[in-house]
């Protein structure tokens, strides 16, 4: 109970921020000058406020976030710096003392991409881009990197380069799966990949027509216009789900068909970029406490046994099954444990022959012999 306490209080000081928007603190900063010393006590500021929000997860969910681009930032996130003292303490060492106003609006970048690492708890996010501007189903490099590097850039730190994995790079796998002929599942579940984002472009060209002012006709300018398209599929991994789809279209003119289409796709990459950005931003905010359970048994009377006990771990709410298929059920469980508390608490409990055979930050896969 203390800990869906802490979990509902958590959430309502992510939800529910004073109206100043602002929390203040008082940090000594030292560097060889004023400036980085400035800089230091900025990022002693934000290394302190965020501390008042992720300790307390730390402690209830054992959560691991890494921080780094966060703190990088630190100068970005500041409303306000009152200096109180300075001075230098030595040749090469520069002291400030400062009161520091953080921003900690609800919608300032800081609580935005802290809400977001929280709840999503900094997922591995495999990006696949498929090329279909030429017929062929290849993958197109340039927008899978302006994808990668923008989630990069909001502070997700396990985003999975999928050229180096095998399957991740079928695109006529990929293909399939965009285009729903194939489930999700036939990729495996041994990429520890906990959402895929999939997509596909494509291009038409057409050569740009000016008018003959003594003529009146139409005639081709060295110029080719290219209307490019980008769609793309946010799939939740271990079950399938898609969490958010759109589409980013440009125009681009260029004077030869590559040039223009190359335009073309670099305008709808870094679109998408930023939709992707809001599609996960909507996601977390909607994210509660699920976790989903896969359970491989033949006989299902050993899955009802473990929904029971189950429901009576002291953490688990609730269980509800979304689909059972021959010797496959996938459960979802309402709680404000991991996967790996789950897992230890069922070893310890269950009257069953528990094998764990796959977790990540969202899921668990148990095999009942």
């Amino acid at each position: 109970m203390r800990k869906r306490f802490l979990a509902g209080l958590l959430c309502a000081l992510c939800t529910c921020m004073p109206q100043a928007f602002a929390q203040e603190v008082t940090v000594t900063g030292m560097g060889m000058d004023k400036d980085s010393a400035v800089r230091d006590a900025s990022r002693l500021a934000v290394e302190q406020v965020v501390g008042t929000y992720i300790d307390a997860r730390t402690l209830m969910e054992n959560l691991v976030i890494q921080l780094d681009e966060v703190y990088k930032k630190s100068q970005g996130f500041v409303k306000k710096i009152t200096i109180l003292s300075e001075g230098r303490l030595s040749d090469s060492t520069y002291q400030v003392q400062a009161r520091i106003d953080v921003d900690t609006n609800p919608n300032a970048e800081l609580m935005d991409q802290l809400t977001m690492l929280m709840r999503l708890n900094d997922p591995r996010i495999a990006v696949v881009v498929l090329d279909n501007t030429g017929g062929a189903n290849t993958h197109n490099e340039e927008a899978e990197s302006a994808l990668s590097a923008h989630l990069i850039e909001l502070g997700f730190n396990h985003v999975i380069d999928a050229n180096h994995i095998i399957r991740l790079s079928d695109a006529q796998l990929l293909n399939s799966i965009y285009e729903g002929q194939m489930g999700i599942s036939n990729i495996g579940t041994d990429n520890a990949c906990e959402f895929l984002v999939l997509g596909k472009t494509t291009a038409n060209t057409a050569n740009v027509m000016v008018p003959d002012y003594k003529t009146g006709q139409m005639l081709d300018a060295p110029l080719v216009n290219a209307r490019t398209k980008l769609t793309v599929k946010v799939l939740k991994y271990d079950t399938g789900d898609l969490i958010g789809t759109y589409t980013a279209q440009a125009s681009a003119v260029g004077n030869n068909n590559e040039r223009a289409v190359d335009s073309g796709l670099e305008t709808v990459a870094a679109d998408a970029a930023k939709q992707l950005e809001k599609t996960f931003k909507q996601f977390s905010a909607k994210v509660g406490t699920g976790l989903a359970v896969t359970i491989h048994a033949s006989d299902y009377s050993k899955v009802e046994q473990l929904m029971q006990e189950l429901r009576s771990l002291g953490d688990v709410d609730n269980v509800y099954i979304r689909s059972h298929d021959g010797s496959k059920t996938v459960l979802e469980l309402d709680t404000v444990q991991k996967s790996h508390a789950i897992a230890a608490s069922l070893r310890a409990r269950s009257k069953q022959s528990i094998v764990v055979e796959n977790i990540t930050n969202s899921s668990l896969v148990i095999r009942l012999p």
